[in-house]
């Protein structure tokens, strides 16, 4: 057996692992590797070793994970699913638990480990209904290849000498010219020679139609910029930034004019906080970034199946229910039950779990993006997607006896399974609670606003994904049916979002949805519901979807998984996190996100293309430095299709610019994503390593163990001796990457 190093759970926060407190209390998971069942189908077994740190026992072991079949190994062990997602283990061997004995329980779990985003998170012990916490740790899920490798021969690594080859094709000295930083300008024309980057700076206002239009002129004097835009002071910023970053080692710059405008109107960034909360801080560096790159929209998923993240005075149950995750085996509890993170303790708000934003912290939000020229969009997912403000809401009819803001009702037998397989996340659209919710919703987001003194512009509000047969149960929604002269459920669904467009404009406000709302619906709907939209995400082109939403004359934001999801693995390399389903998104295809690419279409249907936005869903994020870690570098080409609706820098270009921004990124604490380090032998037998990008360090090991920052550092071509394996990784500031491997025999 490889040398294997335990690695604590807080360590790899990054890596899509969240840490519970300290406690007596260890747990360590493995995975023992893929195989197939007795009728050949593939399976693995996961390993937990559960030592107590107390005697007198427990009851369960909880923890979540991505929905799978698993079955446990010993016949006397049993497996529950609380929630989709959430688990729990019991054991006639936990009762009488000696401490510092450790439990070993394995549970056969179908399909292969995709991931390191896939293996469980979020454990704990439960002893009388109440939470113990655990130390919790994993061992590497690369440790041989049976752990990664499926028992066919598939084998989703990227092995040492293919990485060398793939960094060696994609080094470059290329680096943005003077002025022409990502997103780059329409246009630089040098007028003289390099000057003392000057100091003076004038700002002035002039009219023109174009997206954020400004033009400058740097002289050895002053800047002066005129400009369109409503807020000057990010444009003077982002004219800071390429003056700064195009100063050679006097300080000098060349003396320019540069004009440049943006092709979309809305650039966005869509950041998820409903599955795991990103506190108030934390998020104002993430619209740090997201301004740095010429963005101009958050749009801020604050309430999902999984959590409601924003104070809502007259409806405090949304967050004292839907901001709080724990350990509960039924629904009548004061919180969610627990799902993706946590430790079972819907009060601890060290976990990703549990938060949400108060009014004064939503407000601070709103005026720090705005200062920023940052529009914050919130979107709260309605009627699927609705599990957090539905149990909200069936609380506040529990303690109160007001049935008037119940988003379902009894005697409903409906059976559906939606996306996230959940089964109790539709609100009913026949009934008048949802419509007198939004409402309340859409009063107290206005009078945030006022309060901050920032317009009100868009609420986003979901309309995604709602099952077939949500409401074949419902007896309320079959009257409605019979009484509208409805013939089928997705009319319902269209009378829900008409209505609450309907809610909507009667306050002044437009609303945004995701593709469902604008595709497939009546002329009488398209008529009513689209003067209300302001914008339309776009996220499959299944069915040619982005043509037919901009021929409708809705505004379309491409939004397209397979280009511009963030919350999808960059690589198919086991350690990499991130999900599967949507393919594999590198930092190669946000750039390729063309106008052509997703809306193929004529320019009067283009037309309708009101603009681009990345997505990161937090299934998978524990921390800011994983959201940074999967937004950047990958931002970049994102900036520049939401700044240019066609193909401008080459893909070495581009590459080379992102390898300009990693100093930065590395000196100001952020972290990033880097691309693993290469390995091969060379000609004489020697061990070579490469990167890609010429800075960090590559640090090694030869015992198969996992390299860490104290690990040998490699400096030139070595003799490996006797070592039958070499295993690398990239250190670069706070970012690191996975781990690079070669076999040598």
């Amino acid at each position: 057996m490889l040398k294997q190093t335990l690695i604590t759970l807080g360590v790899l926060a990054c890596l899509g692992f969240s840490c519970s407190s300290v406690a007596e209390n260890t747990v360590v998971w493995e995975t023992l590797g893929n195989t197939v069942d007795a009728e050949g189908a593939p399976v693995y077994t996961q390993r937990f070793t559960i030592t107590p740190g107390t005697d007198g026992g427990f009851d369960r072991f909880a923890f979540c994970m991505f929905k799978r079949g698993m079955t446990p190994a010993d016949p006397s062990d049993t497996i529950i699913e609380i929630l989709p997602g959430y688990f729990a283990i019991g054991s006639p061997r936990f009762a009488d638990a000696p401490k510092g004995e450790p439990i070993v329980v394995d549970i056969v779990t179908k399909g292969a480990l995709r991931n390191i985003s896939y293996a469980p998170d979020g454990m704990h012990l439960v002893a009388g209904g109440k939470t113990i916490p655990v130390n919790a740790t994993r061992k590497p899920t690369t440790a041989e290849p049976g752990m990664w490798r499926t028992a066919d021969g598939g084998d989703r690594m990227i092995y040492g000498d293919e990485a060398f080859a793939i960094n060696d094709s994609l080094r470059t000295d290329a680096r943005p010219a003077a002025y022409m930083q990502i997103p780059t300008p329409k246009s630089v024309t040098i007028t003289g020679d390099a000057v003392k980057a000057p100091q003076a700076k004038a700002v002035h206002r002039i009219d023109d139609t174009r997206n954020d239009y400004w033009r400058a002129s740097v002289t050895a004097d002053s800047v002066v910029v005129y400009t369109n835009s409503t807020h000057p002071e990010a444009v003077l910023a982002m004219l800071e930034r390429r003056i700064a970053e195009s100063a050679d080692a006097e300080g000098r710059v060349p003396a320019a004019e540069i004009e440049d405008w943006a092709d979309y109107a809305y650039r966005g960034m869509m950041i998820d906080v409903a599955r795991n909360f990103t506190g108030k801080d934390d998020m104002k560096r993430i619209i740090d970034i997201i301004a740095r790159y010429g963005l101009n929209t958050l749009h801020f998923h604050v309430g999902d199946d999984e959590g409601w993240r924003v104070e809502i005075p007259a409806l405090p149950e949304l967050t004292q229910v839907g901001a709080r995750r724990g350990y509960t085996p039924t629904d009548d509890a004061p919180f969610l039950k627990g799902i993706y993170s946590g430790n079972g303790n819907p009060d601890d708000n060290t976990t990703p779990a549990n938060g949400f934003y108060t009014v004064d912290d939503y407000v601070e939000l709103l005026r720090y993006a705005d200062s920023l020229g940052v529009t914050i969009v919130p979107e709260f997912d309605s009627p699927g997607h609705s599990r957090a403000a539905i149990r909200a809401m069936e609380h506040r009819y529990r303690t109160t006896g007001d049935a008037s803001l119940r988003l379902i009702h009894d005697g409903d037998t409906s059976q559906y399974t939606s996306a996230q397989s959940f089964h109790d996340n539709i609100m009913n659209p026949a009934l008048e609670g949802p419509y007198k919710f939004w409402g309340i919703v859409f009063d107290a987001l206005a009078d945030i606003h006022a309060r901050a003194g920032v317009a009100m512009p868009i609420v986003h509000v979901g309309g995604d994904e709602v099952p077939s047969h949500a409401w074949d149960g419902s007896e309320a929604a079959r009257k409605l049916m019979a009484d509208s002269g409805m013939t089928h459920q997705r009319e319902l669904h269209a009378h829900f979002m008409e209505r609450v467009a309907r809610l909507a404009a009667e306050r002044g406000i437009r609303i945004a949805g995701w593709q469902e709302v604008a595709l497939g619906h009546s002329k009488a709907y398209d008529d009513a519901v689209r003067p209300v939209v302001a914008a339309v995400n776009c996220w499959t082109n299944a069915g040619d979807n982005g043509r037919k939403i901009a021929s409708n004359g809705y505004p379309l934001i491409l939004t397209n998984v397979d280009y511009l999801y963030f919350d999808q693995t960059p690589t198919t390399h086991p350690e990499e996190p991130g999900l599967t389903w949507g393919g594999i998104v590198d930092e190669f295809r946000p750039l390729h996100a063309t106008i052509d690419a997703l809306c193929p279409a004529d320019p009067d249907v283009q037309a309708n293309v009101a603009g681009v936005s990345g997505t990161l869903f937090a299934e998978t994020v524990r921390s800011r430095a994983m959201i940074e870690r999967y937004i950047l570098p990958r931002l970049l080409g994102l900036a520049e299709r939401a700044h240019h609706a066609r193909p401008t820098i080459s893909d070495t270009e581009y590459f080379g610019a992102l390898t300009a921004e990693m100093p930065r990124w590395q000196a100001d604490g952020t972290n990033f994503y880097l691309r693993q380090p290469g390995i091969r032998r060379t000609a004489d037998g020697k061990i070579e390593m490469n990167d890609a990008y010429g800075l960090g360090e590559i640090r090694y090991t030869l015992d198969g163990s996992q390299p860490t920052r104290e690990s040998a550092l490699y400096s030139a071509p070595f003799d490996a001796k006797d070592a039958s394996q070499v295993r690398a990784r990239l250190f670069a500031g706070p970012a690191e990457s996975v781990t690079s491997i070669l076999y040598i025999r």
